[in-house]
């Protein structure tokens, strides 16, 4: 039965890894077709079409896409991290019905938040904070709920006699915060804010609503130019953003260890 097991997992693992690898392997040739037309011949595939990504139609959009994750992140990794210390004291009454309605934004549709945010703006006549301030905003709404679970779930294995040693041997609770407290949850942080950094840097949804000219991320760059043209170029933003969004999460990784969470160890 164990071996029959086994297979299975295997087996699954083996299907997820083709339904990812095969359309990204499909996304790779087109980016790399010499024409137009997407050819399976590795004779002739070319790189021209990744020289077009220097231009400042794609890089424009990709920094400020970066420079909005990047805002974002921070400030859902302080956000996120004052909130969840305040839920997971035990002092604080009420906290499960906290943290439900700290999680509450991840009920409601995103295009709902994007026009509930443009609304609230114009309604306000704040029209002119649409852009990146509209943006870092929305962003962070959509944020903050998955990393303030992140963080709050590493409080909750956060071994309290280390505070109570530190506070007897004498350390103020801001020397405790930072020497005994973060260290100890530092891999939720790093995952929290790694996660927030991809959900920022890929979001359509909200970014739509809240991008306006001078000010478009690099999604919705990628839509705009849909709507006129379909040729390789499209393949070639892809596998960049992709590469770019996996040598940040190695580096949030590198610094975080936070996959060691996952299976309950530290790093």
């Amino acid at each position: 039965m164990i071996r029959w097991h086994l297979c299975l997992y295997r087996l699954a693992l083996v299907l997820i890894l083709g339904f990812i690898t095969l359309p990204l392997i499909v996304v790779l040739v087109a980016s790399l077709s010499p024409t137009s037309e997407v050819t399976f011949d590795a004779t002739k595939w070319s790189l021209a079409w990744y020289g077009q990504l220097a231009s400042a139609r794609w890089i424009s959009p990709f920094l400020l896409s970066v420079r909005i994750a990047f805002i974002v992140a921070a400030l859902s990794a302080v956000i996120g991290f004052l909130a969840a210390i305040a839920v997971v004291d035990e002092r604080l009454p009420g906290s499960a019905a906290i943290m439900s309605w700290l999680m509450s934004p991840l009920a409601v549709p995103q295009i709902v938040k994007g026009v509930a945010i443009v609304l609230f703006l114009s309604r306000l006549g704040w029209q002119a904070q649409l852009g990146m301030p509209a943006l870092v905003a929305g962003h962070l709404v959509l944020a903050l709920p998955f990393v303030t679970r992140m963080i709050a779930t590493s409080l909750y294995g956060f071994d309290r006699r280390l505070d109570r040693a530190a506070q007897i041997l004498g350390a103020s609770r801001l020397q405790r915060l930072w020497h005994v407290l973060l260290p100890m949850v530092r891999p939720g942080i790093l995952s929290g804010v790694t996660f927030a950094f991809v959900l920022s840097f890929n979001n359509i949804p909200l970014s739509v609503f809240l991008a306006t000219p001078g000010h478009t991320t690099l999604p919705i760059t990628v839509i705009n130019y849909l709507e006129y043209s379909l040729n390789p170029v499209m393949a070639a933003v892809n596998i960049a953003s992709m590469m770019f969004i996996l040598a940040v999460i190695f580096l949030f990784e590198r610094i975080g260890g936070f996959s060691a969470q996952l299976h309950g160890g530290s790093k």
